[in-house]
């Protein structure tokens, strides 16, 4: 197993040499060991919070790889939550929408198309990386084999399109004092023209 594919923020290689699915599962395990590590008191005994979310690109090889790290992340004991095909962006709006206590993004993303890999975020949608847990992730992953567990955690499916859409509009609509905003103040003039106003002012709407 080759700890190249490791880097400062995410988990980057060419497909499938040296990035392949058997390395997916065993990066599936670890960041679920590791996510779960971070709950305390009665979230670790939430079913919500012991769930990780998974998505993925559309590079012909994520399904593949997003597959067997759900496969890793079951076999240590963590429910699976698939969101399917989507943006980057979405697995830290699904982790707090979906109450998880992390999630993977497969994706390489601006790498050309035989690179693939993992963004992962913790709790909130925090960005983990060297400093705040892929090390560790790192070295379970690299000191391990791929075997039986005899453990399956819970796997589901969710559509998130509907609230993902509903989110960002949530960005869009105006409020009342921006609806008010666009009402000129007064001592304006429009560009060019003439007043009779001492102070005539050119306003610029927000």
């Amino acid at each position: 197993m080759s700890s190249e594919v490791f880097k400062a923020y995410d988990i980057r290689g060419v497909y499938p040499e040296p990035l392949d699915e058997e390395l997916a599962w065993r990066i599936g395990h670890a960041t679920a060991q590791f996510l779960r590590s971070t709950l305390t008191g009665y979230d670790r005994s939430d079913p919500e919070l012991n769930s990780v979310v998974v998505g993925r690109d559309m590079r012909k090889s994520s399904p593949a790889l997003a597959g067997a790290l759900i496969d890793g992340l079951r076999a240590a004991g963590a429910g699976v939550i698939d969101v399917g095909m989507i943006d980057t962006s979405q697995i830290y709006f699904a982790v707090n929408h979906l109450r998880c206590c992390g999630g993977v993004q497969t994706t390489a993303s601006h790498n050309p198309a035989q690179y693939n890999g993992f963004k992962i975020c913790g709790k909130g949608g925090r960005p983990i990386g060297q400093d705040t847990g892929l090390q560790e992730v790192a070295r379970i992953a690299m000191a391990m084999t791929r075997h039986e567990t005899g453990v399956t955690g819970p796997l589901r499916q969710v559509d998130l399109t509907q609230p993902y859409k509903q989110f960002v509009r949530g960005f869009l609509q105006p409020t009342r004092a921006s609806r008010s905003s666009s009402t000129p103040p007064t001592g304006w003039r429009a560009p060019g023209s003439t007043c009779c106003s001492p102070t005539p002012k050119t306003w610029i709407p927000p």
